[in-house]
């Protein structure tokens, strides 16, 4: 369950009839490609560079400076109750000088992700940005347009939890695996022949 700040929800609630304009923060971590040290990139859905408080995973508050002008968007926010793997998709402008930087220079495979989101009122955000997501970076096409047109990038943003849990790992059913955990573990020991044997076991 999420509990999200009191002036956040109430400018939700009242969306229908006082509308709404949506705030996005996405901080990305991704590897230098040269020296693979880990560089840390703020981009946002305003126009211009601001320094901000946001609330961490781990429940403090830290300040951030986050780069705008990217024609930054998010969609796919959805909240479920099961283990769905729902993707995030966060799109960027290709023309814009910061995504330039982050694609070109930055490594992104799998690079940690934290999306922040509030709403603004008058001019004014209606509460600390909330945090909504925490994912990996899964895939980022750039699209390439048409003369006179605007190509931008998508990066989809998969749940980290949701994506190892569905991950298929041999490791799990391996003798060599189960051997370094304890050397006199045979519970795989016959795992290698088992996946190959075509024969049901109960028509033997």
């Amino acid at each position: 369950m999420q509990f999200l700040d009191a002036s956040f929800a109430a400018s939700l609630a009242a969306a229908p009839e006082a509308g709404i304009a949506p705030v996005h923060f996405v901080w990305i971590v991704g590897r230098d490609r040269e020296t693979g040290a880990a560089v840390p990139i703020g981009l946002w859905s305003g126009a211009e560079e601001i320094s901000i408080e946001v609330a961490h995973p781990g429940g403090a508050a830290q300040r951030r400076d986050y780069i705008g002008g990217c024609g930054l968007t998010v969609e796919g926010l959805r909240y479920v109750a099961d283990l769905t793997d729902n993707a995030v998709s966060v799109a960027l402008s290709a023309i814009a000088d910061p995504v330039r930087e982050l694609v070109q220079g930055l490594d992104l495979r799998l690079a940690y992700v934290e999306i922040h989101a509030t709403t603004m009122t008058g001019g004014a955000f209606t509460s600390a940005p909330q945090l909504q997501w925490v994912g990996i970076v899964d895939d980022g096409p750039i699209s390439t347009p048409a003369a006179g047109g605007e190509g931008g990038i998508a990066l989809s943003i998969r749940s980290e939890i949701m994506t190892q849990l569905g991950m298929s790992s041999p490791a799990k059913s391996s003798d060599a695996h189960q051997k370094r955990r304890a050397a006199t573990d045979r519970f795989c020991e016959a795992a290698a022949l088992i996946g190959a044997r075509t024969i049901q076991w109960y028509k033997t």
